[in-house]
């Protein structure tokens, strides 16, 4: 998948990836990044903050790929730290942890796909909305809607359901929080 960060099997050192974004008043922020993929063996500890100002808004997504599920290759050994955190006014709205060891997947019911959507400010009708897309994910998906901030959770076995299913929770979401039509970028094409 073009534009993925992946992370190698590891002889013993630890991949460290440390990501704050900060968002000034009335500043809006799409983050959107490709699938992180972690080949087995990895060794990697991710760290992504967003600190927001209450008028600041937010369209995020965390998509981890545990293994290479698409030729049959799971996550079978290594391990992977990702903590995931969003502040308002210097307030925690989310502080989530995931730790996995040595290919152990029972936290993520032994889905290679694991992703987080993030939206702030949100409404009880977006997320209504949200929970209507999210359908085709069936029971390993869902989404909460705590301090206005709108968080989608999912775990999957298909990369083209996840796929398509974030676009369409980012399709819907973008015009109410931005104001802009939701055209795909071009590298989603590929």
């Amino acid at each position: 998948m073009p534009g993925a960060s992946k992370f190698y099997r590891s002889s013993g050192a630890q991949a460290l990836v440390r990501q704050q974004l900060t968002l000034a008043p009335q500043a809006t922020l799409e983050w959107l990044p490709q699938d992180a993929i972690f080949f087995p063996g990895a060794n990697a500890r991710l760290f992504t903050t967003f600190h927001l100002c209450a008028s600041s808004r937010l369209l995020a997504w965390d998509l981890l790929c545990l293994g290479r599920p698409v030729i049959g290759e799971t996550f079978s050994h290594g391990t992977l730290s990702n903590r995931l955190e969003v502040w308002v006014d210097d307030e925690p709205l989310l502080v989530e942890r995931l730790q996995l060891q040595e290919g152990e997947l029972s936290s993520v019911a032994e889905r290679p796909w694991v992703g987080t959507l993030l939206c702030y400010p949100a409404t009880d009708a977006l997320l209504d909305g949200v929970r209507d897309a999210l359908a085709p994910l069936g029971l390993y998906a869902g989404a909460s809607l705590t301090d206005r901030l709108l968080t989608v959770r999912f775990l999957s076995d298909d990369n083209l359901i996840c796929q398509r299913v974030m676009r369409d929770v980012w399709q819907f979401l973008r015009p109410h929080l931005t104001g802009k039509s939701p055209v795909l970028p071009r590298i989603w094409l590929t």
